[in-house]
């Protein structure tokens, strides 16, 4: 009788933690690792990142919009850009403009896999690994670029609504050469010439694309999230995942149909897809405005998920705040987009969020809804916390374990507490 007991007892654990192992072999999942810190390229990155020189007014810096606080982001539906004041939450927009999209979060953006960076994908690498940018970049500066961060990281320096100043008409490669010169003739010149030649041993000539390589560094280790419980189970510490964390893997390797595109190290495949988002703020078009190629409207990039728990308000343009309202629209996305509802006042803005309700843009919208994406699912309330537990506190780094329950996201489901590690 005992030993029956035991063994219904047992049975769920077993079941829960082959399945899971059968889906990270077949997937070819594995546990994302991070060089060891360049500790003078990282001293450098950290002095540019926080550095309000950068930016043509001085009064904005790379640190303003993608904060620790922020969890690399800034925690607002929308970003806010250059004469904005604060950083995450406390981001005010005073003489700032209202972006279009919002902040997304860097969390293991510098390793070589990955493969289009911004929400319309504008960097990205081609087949024989050049840099794809939108504007231009110099042979030499190409050449010095180290990963696709390092090409993202020079272009918010450059972009007047961001860094280099509202109504300015610098070209890129002018607002370029003004950043290195307020770096090397600056106020912090003898600093910067001294930290440039310890990152950068033998170099004698510096551009922007080893600026970039240095921010990269900095983002590298200063946004931990290679060291997830999810890390840690790939790595052979089965223990560290509940029960229900385990089921919530499953079911997004399975029903939920998640894998069409979240799949790989990253939890994506780097592609682009229309999931019906409903947009807030100015009718963005999306990776149409890359390509324009039709078949591209509302195409935005498929987010990575590691910190996932952590880096709301999601979706391109901000429009969801939890994670259980995420998995409500892939229920039925046509009528989450047609039904939505939006309160767009917040302290952050001078004005409310507008939602977008014009109806040729959502008949475009949903016209156009990828093909890949999961409809009617049908998942029971436990499906959807499993689910939740899984993406929300398994996929955290374990740095950032405590910032879940200071969110209350933690402990707002059954066994789904952090286990030990």
């Amino acid at each position: 009788m005992f030993a029956a007991l035991l063994l219904l007892i047992l049975l769920p654990l077993s079941y829960a933690q082959t399945d899971l192992d059968h889906y990270v072999k077949r997937f070819k999942i594995n546990p994302i690792n991070i060089p060891a810190k360049n500790k003078p390229l990282y001293d450098l990155g950290f002095k540019l990142f926080y550095d309000k020189d950068l930016s043509g007014n001085n009064n904005v810096s790379c640190q303003s919009c993608h904060s620790l606080t922020g969890y690399s982001a800034d925690s607002l539906p929308l970003g806010l850009g250059e004469g904005a004041e604060g950083i995450a939450l406390d981001r005010i927009q005073k003489n700032g403009l209202v972006l279009n999209r919002n902040t997304p979060a860097v969390y293991n953006l510098s390793l070589p896999d990955v493969r289009a960076l911004f929400w319309d994908g504008r960097v990205s690498r081609d087949f024989d690994g050049n840099w794809i940018a939108p504007e231009p970049l110099e042979p030499k500066v190409a050449k010095t670029l180290s990963s696709l961060l390092a090409v993202q990281s020079i272009f918010p320096l450059v972009n007047p609504e961001e860094m280099l100043g509202k109504g300015s008409k610098l070209s890129a490669k002018e607002g370029w050469d003004f950043v290195l010169n307020k770096i090397f003739e600056g106020r912090f010149k003898a600093t910067y010439k001294k930290m440039f030649a310890e990152a950068f041993p033998g170099e004698k000539e510096f551009n922007i694309g080893h600026v970039g390589n240095a921010m990269a560094e900095l983002m590298r280790h200063h946004f931990p999230g290679h060291n997830t419980l999810w890390d840690l189970y790939l790595r052979g510490r089965k223990e560290v995942l509940s029960e229900r964390m385990k089921r919530g893997a499953v079911l997004f390797h399975t029903k939920a149909n998640c894998t069409f595109c979240h799949n790989g190290n990253h939890f994506t495949n780097w592609d682009f897809q229309n999931i019906g988002t409903p947009q807030i703020g100015a009718d963005d078009k999306g990776r149409f405005n890359v390509t324009k190629n039709y078949g591209d409207l509302y195409k935005f990039r498929v987010a990575p998920l590691r910190n996932v728990g952590l880096t709301g308000p999601y979706m391109h343009s901000g429009a969801y705040k939890t994670l259980w309202e995420v998995l409500e629209h892939y229920e039925d996305p046509v009528s989450s987009l047609r039904n939505f509802r939006w309160d767009g006042k917040f302290k952050n803005y001078r004005d409310p969020l507008n939602l977008d309700t014009d109806s040729v843009n959502n008949d475009t919208r949903e016209r156009n809804l990828s093909r890949l994406l999961p409809r009617m699912l049908k998942l029971t309330p436990d499906e959807k916390a499993d689910l939740v537990c899984f993406l929300g506190v398994a996929l955290t780094d374990v740095s950032l374990q405590m910032d879940l329950i200071k969110k209350g996201i933690a402990n707002e489901i059954t066994d789904c507490s952090p286990r030990p590690y």
